[in-house]
């Protein structure tokens, strides 16, 4: 299966859209996608993960290499809106507590406004 992609910029953020599958075969253009994203403005990048069906360690190292490099170039990025299955490989792996996850956009935009730092783990339930 193939993964769709669609960019939206609004006046606070930029929203990464994702539909379909992240694996070996569509992780390479993903990654290139998001580490230009990030070059191209410090506008925080929020990844729309509610169309990605599937996710595998791909997706995984690009979610770290992504973050990784919006450090470096001090522009916020987060994720939100997985599903089951995906959120589960995120929190198995411990990947949630590196990046920032979210339930909603409304979560993440909100958590913009409050601590542009953004805030790993922010999608897991308080212990």
């Amino acid at each position: 299966m193939d993964l769709k992609t669609d960019v939206v910029v609004t006046d606070g953020y930029r929203i990464l859209a994702l539909r379909g599958e992240i694996d070996a075969a569509t992780g390479p253009a993903l990654r290139t996608l998001c580490l230009e994203l990030v070059d191209d403005s410090t506008l925080p990048l929020l990844v729309d993960m509610t169309g990605v069906t599937f996710c595998d360690s791909t997706g995984l190292n690009i979610a770290a290499a992504v973050r990784r490099h919006a450090g470096a170039k001090d522009c916020v990025v987060a994720f939100y809106g997985f599903n089951q299955r995906v959120r589960k490989v995120f929190r198995v792996t411990g990947m949630d507590l590196f990046v920032p996850t979210y339930a909603t956009l409304a979560d993440a935009a909100d958590d913009l406004d409050g601590d542009p730092g953004g805030d790993p783990g922010g999608d897991r339930p308080a212990r």
